[in-house]
């Protein structure tokens, strides 16, 4: 099964890992189907181990209805590491673009 969201080139590089607790808001569980959801979050967790970490907002595109979606880490490696965060910090969330 394919997907019609497309991964939008980094702008930054960053070193976000993507490794915390995974939330999608209510707006896209209600229009992306599991699989879609399931896709982004792969998609991403590929680009991290390919480039070892990446800029904390990642886009995507829909290429029929050019609607976006933004993925965003809370913390960099380098804050996980520091240990000066509560753990509950260390999340990504999956979002429309108009809930940001």
């Amino acid at each position: 099964m394919e997907t019609k969201w497309i991964c939008q080139k980094q702008e930054q590089p960053g070193t976000y890992m993507f490794s915390g607790k995974f939330y999608v808001s209510a707006k896209v569980s209600s229009l992306l189907s599991d699989f879609e959801i399931a896709f982004i979050f792969s998609d991403v967790q590929k680009l991290v181990l390919k480039e070892d970490g990446i800029d904390y907002l990642v886009v995507y595109v829909h290429e029929v209805t050019g609607q976006k979606l933004f993925f965003i880490d809370q913390l960099d490696r380098g804050m996980v590491a520091s240990g000066e965060y509560k753990a509950e910090y260390n999340h990504a969330t999956l979002i429309l673009a108009e809930e940001y």
